[in-house]
């Protein structure tokens, strides 16, 4: 255990001491009372953080993704695949008892003694128990069993990857209705502007020039327009598919949901909250019960055994020949290089472990300060988009009123109309980055 905890604090020194906090400490759950998944694991597994955005569209998404999606299915089988290798490895120190029955012809010779005919008729019964003196059995069940809390933050790290999935892919999908609507508007001003430059080239008073200019940014519009509703056609795509297949509803909306305040943990709840850090934790606990295993294999092993075996002439008479056998045994190894070469391999894996362990601290660190980074920045931009929404308003408002008054022209006033439509269309796109670094934010937290 030592050099375990030594492994760990090497793995974030870097973040200024030893503060991984243990999920075995910090939720004071016995991990031998496992059985399928702990009532503490599943109250993990059920946290609703997407909730919070008070989406109903999105609650049932996620929810159809958390019963049919196949790669959640593919992972939760290797939670049963862990709980299975956990029964398999505290059987090896269970005593085993075997019965058996055959049938067999011949005969057998003595010296000074006739030939005579064995009984055809077999049976017989062996037990073997292996005392775990060393411990060597206790670390490999001790390792099944980390490998089981993997692989049930390796599931946990899934629904939480396929919820930031549906949820960037929902708001995704209402950004794009808004861009559509705004596009729209803006077609159809950008048609109105064309028509009247069409009206006064025709009059004399305006240059082709200008009308083909305008007619390019007209068809301009026309080419994003489709475009969008490509994305937001592909994007109920993905949906559906993350969904495993569902129907996606409410397809149609276009308002985004606004963010809080983004959430904040200190260095140690981190660490013991994003389910991939637990996971890469419990990875490494796993390999350095193998390799302690691997070593214990070392020292002698102790076995009680017992046998008896009889034969008979008949199926259901009595035997008339029985043999047993009860002692212990004891296994000296002297030079075995298998095993020694097997403590190599479990070393080498030890450190597999310890290594992905601080790259995954790394990552998760960088993810959520990044997205900090890009939360900040973008509300910034979402609160300068807004004030230069609002001046636009103001200065369409005025061009309007200059155009019903005659003091301007129509062309004047389209293009502000158009600046302004452009403006919003950008403000729905950092409210869609918005949400995105937010939920990115929660991925990395750990939900």
């Amino acid at each position: 255990m030592l050099k375990f905890s030594i492994s760990l604090c090497v793995a974030t020194v870097i973040f200024g001491g030893c503060a991984v906090t243990s999920s075995n400490s910090s939720s004071g759950i016995d991990r031998k009372a496992w059985k399928q998944t702990p009532p503490w694991a599943q109250a993990r597994l059920q946290q609703s953080w997407w909730r919070k955005y008070g989406d109903a569209s999105l609650n049932k998404d996620i929810a159809h993704a958390f019963s049919s999606n196949p790669d959640l299915a593919v992972v939760a089988a290797r939670l049963e695949q862990a709980n299975a290798a956990v029964k398999s490895a505290r059987a090896v120190s269970l005593p085993s008892f075997n019965l058996g029955i055959g049938y067999r012809e011949g005969r057998k010779k003595e010296v000074d003694f006739g030939p005579y005919d064995l009984a055809p008729w077999e049976g017989g019964g062996q037990l073997s128990w292996e005392i775990d003196l060393s411990g060597r059995l206790r670390a490999a069940t001790q390792s099944a069993r980390h490998a089981q809390e993997a692989a049930f933050w390796d599931l946990h790290a899934a629904r939480l990857q396929m919820a930031s999935r549906i949820a960037a892919a929902r708001f995704n999908l209402y950004r794009f209705n808004a861009e559509i609507s705004i596009l729209q508007d803006s077609t159809t001003a950008s048609q109105k502007t064309v028509t009247t430059l069409n009206q006064r080239a025709t009059a004399g008073i305006a240059a082709t020039t200008d009308v083909r200019r305008q007619q390019a940014e007209h068809d301009r519009f026309k080419r994003q327009l489709i475009d969008v509703r490509r994305l937001r056609d592909l994007t109920i795509v993905q949906l559906r598919t993350l969904t495993g297949g569902n129907y996606v509803s409410n397809t149609s909306q276009s308002s985004l949901p606004n963010v809080g305040n983004p959430p904040s943990l200190p260095m140690s709840q981190l660490l013991a909250a994003n389910p991939t850090i637990l996971a890469a934790e419990a990875r490494v606990r796993s390999a350095f019960q193998l390799e302690k295993s691997a070593k214990l294999d070392l020292l002698p092993s102790f076995k009680l055994n017992a046998s008896a075996s009889g034969a008979g002439h008949s199926l259901t008479g009595r035997y008339t020949q029985w043999i047993h056998q009860f002692g212990p045994s004891l296994d000296i190894p002297i030079y075995d290089p298998v095993r020694l070469a097997k403590i190599s391999s479990r070393r080498a894996e030890s450190k597999v472990a310890a290594a992905k362990y601080r790259a995954a601290v790394l990552t998760v660190l960088e993810e959520v300060d990044s997205a900090r980074i890009n939360l900040v920045s973008r509300r910034s931009q979402l609160a300068a988009a807004q004030s230069e929404i609002r001046a636009l308003a103001t200065a369409r408002s005025d061009a309007q009123a200059q155009f019903n008054a005659g003091l301007t022209s129509q062309i004047e006033f389209l293009d502000t109309e158009r600046r302004w439509l452009e403006a919003k269309r950008v403000e729905a796109a950092l409210r869609q980055s918005l949400l995105n670094d937010h939920i990115q934010l929660m991925k990395a937290l750990g939900g």
